[in-house]
């Protein structure tokens, strides 16, 4: 090789960097050193980890919102009033339809009170009769028919038999008594008659004494004949024996007299025992019926179904008259008017814990759209002790909408055990296009409770602290 052409291939470097224009002309290798490296990557390299570092930063430091979703409805404070009757009735009349505006006592419904009536009726029957017995069986045993006075107001004719019965009792009592007198006065007369026989042989005994002591001593003396004195002494004999009889008569009298005295007061203690005994019941039964009219009354009354507070009534499931209704069947509901609402919804287990008294709560409902209409906000008011079903929860999830996206959550929560969250809305209004609307009772709502706050980095890692508490374990 000459050195001409070495030298021709040796390019002297200058300290001047060429132009881009002027490298363009170089051959490759040449243009590759000339060229000077792109920052391009080591901008990219270095926004990337600034960005990294930026964001794990916030991570750390930043917060965000821990919520516990509810699904629920609108209520009005104090909830719907339900309409139910207190037994089996036939419908007579339906004096209100959907929709129609009501004041607390107005007639909602009334059902045939015949069979109420007619108890009510025969407990005033028997009351008015218990009454007259009362004044009969007082009259009876303070022994003056005559204060026999009934009850203006009773039935004449109940009355009149009454006061029958009454002289009836009475005169039967005076029979029995009289019959005691007649015979203790016969015994009377018996006596007397036995007292004078008695008197009559103490009187002549000592004279046919005397007369056989005569005849005994004529006859000693020969005097006298034996059958005389024996005819004397048989006298005397008979005598006694009478005399003895006589005393015995006696004595039976007085007995007899005793047993009539003891059966005659016994007839007036039974008699008056069973007037007693009589006046008892008679005062039970009044009692007992006017329970029983107070009882009637209270049944009649409830035939007919009046508004429990002012407000409007819904769900009316009263269409025909004569239709039967079953006891506690929920026949409307009445919707209190100008009352205030609240959420009622329904918190999982695994929220539970977290949620207390006084937490804001985020409020979106479903009729407008919170991307649109925004968001209502409230506090927790209150929230139960123990799990309820959706029935003791006044059926809190609200009215489902499967062609919804809510509704499966709440289908979802209506099958876990559940615990109810009241939420107070201090402004129940959303603004629209076209104003203000207020929220109405039965309005499906998603309650976001907020429990606390938790970094961000936390939040991000927590499936990883997950899996490593519960990874690999399974079997």
């Amino acid at each position: 090789m000459k050195p001409s052409d070495a030298s021709a291939k040796v390019v002297p470097i200058t300290a001047a960097r060429l132009h881009r224009s002027e490298t363009e002309f170089l051959p490759a290798a040449l243009e590759i050193i000339e060229t000077p490296a792109s920052p391009l990557g080591r901008i990219v390299a270095l926004s990337i980890a600034a960005f990294l570092t930026i964001a794990i930063v916030w991570a750390s430091l930043g917060e965000v919102d821990i919520v516990a979703t509810a699904q629920g409805r609108v209520i009005p404070t104090g909830k719907s009033k339900v309409v139910q009757p207190y037994e089996t009735g036939v419908v007579r009349r339906i004096a209100v339809a959907d929709g129609s505006t009501v004041k607390a006592g107005d007639i909602l419904v009334e059902l045939d009170p015949t069979t109420e009536a007619s108890d009510e009726a025969r407990s005033l029957f028997g009351l008015m009769a218990d009454r007259l017995d009362i004044v009969r069986l007082q009259a009876l045993l303070a022994d003056d028919p005559d204060g026999f006075s009934p009850d203006p107001n009773s039935e004449p004719r109940i009355a009149t038999t009454a006061r029958r019965q009454m002289e009836a009792q009475a005169a039967e009592h005076r029979a029995k008594l009289d019959g005691i007198d007649r015979r203790t006065a016969q015994k009377r007369v018996e006596g007397r008659e036995i007292g004078t026989a008695i008197e009559k042989f103490e009187t002549s005994l000592p004279l046919i004494t005397e007369q056989r002591d005569i005849r005994r001593t004529l006859l000693a003396n020969q005097y006298g004949s034996r059958l005389t004195y024996l005819q004397v002494q048989q006298q005397l004999v008979e005598g006694q024996h009478e005399l003895t009889a006589q005393r015995h008569k006696q004595d039976e009298n007085g007995e007899a007299l005793a047993v009539l005295e003891k059966e005659k007061a016994e007839a007036v203690a039974g008699y008056r025992k069973g007037l007693l005994a009589d006046l008892a019941k008679a005062e039970l039964s009044a009692v007992d019926h006017g329970q029983e009219i107070r009882k009637a009354a209270l049944r009649r009354g409830l035939r007919t179904l009046r508004a429990p507070v002012d407000g409007t009534v819904q769900q009316s499931a009263l269409h025909t008259l004569g239709g039967i209704v079953t006891p506690a069947q929920t026949l409307m509901v009445i919707v209190p008017k100008d009352a205030s609402i609240e959420i009622e919804a329904t918190l999982l287990n695994k929220d539970v814990g977290f949620v207390r008294k006084g937490q804001p709560v985020e409020v979106k409902v479903e009729t407008f759209t919170f991307t649109r209409y925004g968001l209502l906000h409230g506090h927790v008011s209150n929230l139960s002790h123990d799990v309820v079903t959706s029935q003791d929860a006044g059926d809190g999830r609200g009215s489902r909408s499967d062609t919804m996206d809510g509704g499966d959550e709440r289908d979802r929560q209506a099958r876990q055990p559940s615990y109810v969250a009241h939420v107070a809305l201090p402004d129940a209004w959303i603004t629209t296009e076209e104003g203000r609307v207020r929220l109405e009772p039965g309005m499906a709502v998603t309650a976001e409770i907020k429990t606390g706050r938790r970094s961000v980095i936390s939040y991000l890692l927590s499936p990883l602290v997950r899996l490593k508490q519960e990874g690999l374990r399974e079997r």
